[in-house]
């Protein structure tokens, strides 16, 4: 895939309701915690997939057959249940809250209740709505600070909207908010038709 196109996909944005925690870092947190974040596999604790197992045994995957999208759903649900399992101190102490934000591959943009200035890099952690839910960890970096039209209707008690670009995030993570952002826009657009 050409960079430009590569680059134009992680600019797909979409607006929606998700469960998001954040704390700030310091550039020290920013730096281990970057790289822990991109090398760990996607909710799977270094684990392999049963899709990857199946290949380096010689067996050929059928995407569309019901036995393997089974398989593949109670694959994803186990990978989330032992990245939860798995969780590092600031994972367990994160207060989950649900709202308004816009989203792309490459960042997110939030109503906050907490001060950020531009600059702060941030962990945040979103719980992705499609079945099986999956959660995503990422650094950003604040990009910009402002109040924007409706933020208190996306977060009531929200100070502030936050801006912030992804500096760290697991390749495999990044896949799935690409994809789910692609899956939200046509949804609405087809549910956009059908008004």
């Amino acid at each position: 895939m050409a960079k430009d196109e590569s680059q134009r996909r992680e600019m797909v944005r979409v607006d929606d309701v998700l469960e998001i925690s954040h704390k700030t870092i310091t550039p020290a947190e920013k730096e281990s915690l970057g790289r822990e974040i991109i090398d760990r596999s996607s909710g799977g604790g270094g684990m392999e997939t049963v899709a990857s197992i199946l290949q380096s045994a010689g067996r050929t995957v059928d995407p569309d057959a019901p036995t393997w999208r089974a398989i593949s759903l109670l694959d994803k649900k186990l990978d989330l249940l032992i990245s939860l399992l798995q969780t590092d101190t600031r994972s367990q102490e994160a207060e989950f809250i649900r709202c308004g934000v816009n989203v792309s591959g490459s960042g997110i943009r939030f109503p906050s209740q907490q001060i950020y200035k531009k600059g702060d890099f941030l962990w945040i952690a979103i719980i992705s709505p499609p079945s099986p839910a999956l959660r995503i960890e990422a650094v950003a970096e604040v990009g910009r600070v402002a109040k924007y039209p409706k933020f208190l209707e996306r977060l009531p008690g929200a100070i502030i909207d936050i801006s912030s670009r992804f500096v760290a995030i697991n390749l495999q993570d990044k896949e799935e908010i690409l994809r789910y952002t692609f899956q939200r826009q046509r949804e609405l657009l087809r549910a956009k038709r059908g008004d």
